[in-house]
């Protein structure tokens, strides 16, 4: 019971500081020089699992379709992190999808934890670097400049060459990458981190219990 309430707490503070920072700077235009939301185009519906493009576990061609729009640092994510990788153990025919939608002014190593994650996937260990970002998000939210505590994850988790590693991540090839989820989720006007789909339809944040009642009406036999 504690542990739902605190969940429910965070997701409200999550929410909360999205939904401020839409309706102050939309364009996030404090920082554009990490985040370019300029290509962001009002949306009526999620976009579709693109599997050329879109990071995901499971079958491309699972019949439902779970996304997830949400950023590294942020706490609601971190504690649904857990809840998730038991939905997905247990779901069926269904494709699980990672988005990313930075909160850059409230979370100052959002964007460099997603290029980690991206840096780690170029050298085969995506999924375990998005593993160990959230399992250790309190050991690296609050540093000046997580890039070192970085590379010792990644070599942790078996990434070959940490000096690519590093420099891929320094070098922001990977910025595109982030910000066209992220000009997804601006232009869904999403209020805050995790935001979860299913099928194209928005699921409320509940437990995992909730998530299923919820999926269970949009399933495509």
């Amino acid at each position: 019971m504690k542990k739902g309430i605190t969940i429910a707490i965070i997701i409200l503070i999550c929410i909360g500081f999205g939904y401020f920072l839409l309706k102050i700077s939309p364009d996030q235009s404090t920082v554009k020089s990490t985040i370019d939301t300029s290509g962001a185009k009002q949306l009526t519906e999620v976009p579709k699992f693109d599997p050329t493009a879109d990071r995901y576990e499971g079958n491309k061609d699972a019949k439902n379709v779970f996304v997830e729009y949400a950023d590294y640092q942020c706490p609601a994510c971190a504690a649904y992190y857990p809840i998730l990788k038991q939905y997905e153990s247990e779901a069926t025919d269904t494709v699980f999808v990672y988005r990313y939608f930075p909160l850059v002014q409230i979370h100052k190593n959002a964007v460099i934890s997603a290029y980690a994650a991206e840096a780690a996937g170029e050298q085969g260990k995506y999924w375990e670097m998005h593993d160990i970002l959230f399992t250790k998000q309190q050991e690296w939210e609050g540093l000046a400049n997580p890039l070192d505590q970085f590379a010792k994850y990644a070599q942790s988790i078996g990434v070959s060459n940490i000096d690519k590693f590093k420099s891929d991540i320094t070098s922001e090839k990977f910025k595109s990458v982030i910000e066209r989820t992220n000009n997804q989720a601006t232009g869904l006007q999403l209020e805050g981190t995790p935001t979860f789909f299913f099928n194209g339809h928005k699921l409320q944040n509940t437990d995992l219990a909730g998530l299923k009642q919820q999926t269970q009406q949009y399933i495509n036999k």
